[in-house]
């Protein structure tokens, strides 16, 4: 009996020992899937099955003293997400031109696909304020609030180029919000002492050229923030601000500037009147909240609404509201990105479960709704209190 025992115990002992082993195993494997290194990322192939990326950082605190980090996501067409860690790169983006992925990062940059590298710089940076690709110049680009200078100027950084190389540069001004245009960067300056508006642009060539255009007298520019990229179409550009008044009431501002004799106008676009909504408001993302397709710029706030101004008849109405959970739970990271007539939003409406969701602009109906997996684990890895900063739509 004794005997028998000792052999039921070994017997037990062996498949618990194994158990474990085929657990250990299988759950360092799975990290190993889901946590991808460099070399792989770099492969030529790598993206043609990536649907879309996601950058995720650390908080700012640990991003200033060199200790945060940054995470590329890549979700592929079946919805499994995987990742590669990066220098940390706060409000770090990803823009696609359809055959390369441009990636920046604290020390770095990145192209994947097509002719894949990375490309070290001379200057860290760690605050992103727009990335872009101009189209007929075939050059990839960040701004960057860099800070002030050792000569108390205001530095943004500028990060450029192609797979041929990359360049930096400062513009000597701060960039309250910019917006990519096909050969030309926009951008909106502030002088922060008298909070009066600037509207410049900025050409990326062997050298970078800025060229003033107009002053922009916002009303109450001292109270004004720019929570949108600025838009262009044939006649006008467009951006969105916030006119804060107080903890419970809040204007959100369309300005209009005409391109040719550069006359400013400014339309009240949304009104928030409780200290509930007002909390809530702010974009996902400042550079993915407007869109502009047929005639209808489109606006999308923290709390899902998506709102629509005319720039044929000026009519503004509220559109739509994206399926968001009611109650006492709020999605704690949710990003979208405009395509055509399509909206997509990334969120976690029910808690560690995450999806990927394809509105239809003009109908207000979500027409597609994926599952993203592994998603959960990436953003409870090691890397403490990620936010994600932003959603680039690739190969649909």
């Amino acid at each position: 009996m004794k005997k028998q025992l000792i052999i039921a115990i070994t017997c037990l002992m062996v498949i618990g020992i194994g158990l474990y082993t085929f657990i250990h195993v299988s759950a360092t494997h799975q990290k190993k899937s889901i946590f991808i290194k460099q070399q792989t990322m770099e492969e030529p192939k790598f993206l043609t099955d990536k649907k879309a990326i996601l950058y995720a950082s650390s908080p700012t605190e640990q991003l200033e003293k060199g200790t945060g980090k940054s995470m590329a996501i890549f979700i592929d067409k079946q919805g499994s997400a995987s990742a590669m860690e990066m220098a940390g790169m706060e409000f770090g983006a990803g823009k696609y031109n359809g055959e390369q992925l441009y990636l920046d990062a604290r020390k770095s940059v990145y192209l994947l696909g097509k002719n894949a590298q990375q490309f070290p710089m001379k200057r860290d940076e760690i605050r992103n304020t727009l990335s872009g690709y101009l189209s007929s110049e075939a050059i990839f680009f960040s701004l960057y609030n860099t800070g002030f200078s050792q000569n108390a100027d205001y530095d943004t950084g500028v990060r450029y180029g192609s797979s041929s190389g990359f360049k930096t540069a400062s513009l000597p001004f701060y960039v309250a919000t910019a917006g990519t245009m096909k050969n030309q960067i926009i951008v909106l300056t502030q002088d922060l002492v008298k909070g009066n508006f600037d509207l410049k642009s900025v050409t990326l060539k062997n050298k970078v050229n800025i060229k003033q255009l107009a002053s922009v007298p916002l009303p109450h520019a001292e109270e004004l923030d720019p929570i949108s990229s600025i838009l262009e179409d044939k006649e006008n550009y467009y951006f969105v601000l916030s006119y804060f008044e107080d903890d419970a009431k809040e204007d959100i501002l369309l300005a209009t500037i005409n391109k040719r004799t550069f006359t400013l106008d400014v339309k009240n676009l949304a009104e928030y009147r409780s200290e509930e909504i007002v909390s809530n408001s702010l974009p996902f993302n400042f550079d993915n909240s407007t869109h502009l397709h047929n005639q209808e710029l489109y606006y999308i706030n923290g709390l899902g609404e998506v709102y629509s101004y005319n720039t044929s008849n000026d009519v503004i109405q509220k559109k739509f509201q994206l399926n968001r959970p009611t109650g006492t739970f709020h999605p704690k990271f949710e990003q979208v990105d405009f395509r055509g007539q399509s909206l997509f939003y990334l969120n976690n409406r029910k808690k560690d479960v995450y999806f990927l969701e394809k509105y239809d602009l003009v109908t207000g109906e979500m027409i597609e709704e994926q599952k993203v997996v592994n998603l959960d684990k990436i953003l409870k890895s090691d890397v403490k209190d990620l936010t994600l900063y932003n959603l680039e739509l690739l190969n649909l």
